[in-house]
């Protein structure tokens, strides 16, 4: 059975955005703890059987690395991006990264290079990929403390319950790391899901869809969103 967010979120949540209600940011009496899907299930099953044998997940290094060659013109060839808006992809949970390629290629999540990238994938590359990048370490990400500070205050309020304290999301959960991402796509993707929220595009231009990310985002102002961007920036 999922369980309400505790009370010291609504406290924690209170005390940010120059002392806005908790209503006003985030309605967190509706959000509650995070399940696990089906799908994030069955990909956390897969990941878990490479990782468990040592020379399948040496031989999925080494396969991803060779794979990655197109991958390596936005997000760089150890999996730090080298291209604005496009996220790091070292040292994420590798469920998630397969989860996210799979989208791609089946069209749940859009992006036109990344969906006719992912559906020349067969399965095996799919997983060598994620295990590669996840497996590279992440270069620290510049960021403004003064904002990284306020953020901090929104972050601990609600996005840990999915993401963690650390931002690392959980390998055992799946869900996606974002500690040491780049604050500008950070900002990019919370400010896709605030407007998916708000009904701010049209329908055919929705790229990726979360009801738990728009119902977190909707209420968050551009300035929030600059703010938890640092903050997550910083974590490392």
């Amino acid at each position: 059975m999922l369980k309400k967010v505790h009370v010291g979120a609504v406290v924690a949540l209170l005390a940010f955005a120059g002392g806005a209600s908790a209503q006003q940011q985030v309605d967190v009496s509706a959000i509650n703890e995070p399940a696990i899907s089906p799908e994030r299930a069955h990909m956390l099953e897969i990941i878990k059987q490479v990782e468990s044998n040592p020379k399948r997940m040496a031989d999925a290094i080494t396969a991803g690395a060779d794979r990655s060659l197109l991958c390596s013109n936005c997000h760089g060839k150890d999996g730090n991006s080298i291209q604005p808006g496009v996220p790091n992809l070292a040292s994420q949970n590798p469920t998630y990264l397969l989860q996210q390629i799979d989208r791609f290629a089946t069209g749940k999540r859009k992006n036109f290079v990344m969906n006719a990238l992912a559906a020349s994938f067969t399965m095996d590359d799919k997983i060598n990929l994620a295990i590669y990048f996840s497996s590279q370490k992440l270069r620290a990400e510049k960021y403004d403390s003064v904002r990284a500070a306020h953020g901090k205050r929104i972050f601990e309020s609600v996005c840990y319950l999915c993401h963690g304290l650390d931002g690392k999301g959980g390998a055992e959960k799946g869900f996606a790391r974002i500690a040491g991402q780049r604050p500008s796509y950070v900002v990019l993707n919370l400010t896709r899901f605030r407007a998916v929220a708000r009904h701010d595009v049209p329908s055919d231009d929705v790229v990726r869809q979360s009801p738990r990310m728009e119902q977190v985002t909707q209420n968050l102002s551009d300035q929030d969103i600059e703010d938890l961007a640092n903050y997550v920036a910083s974590l490392q």
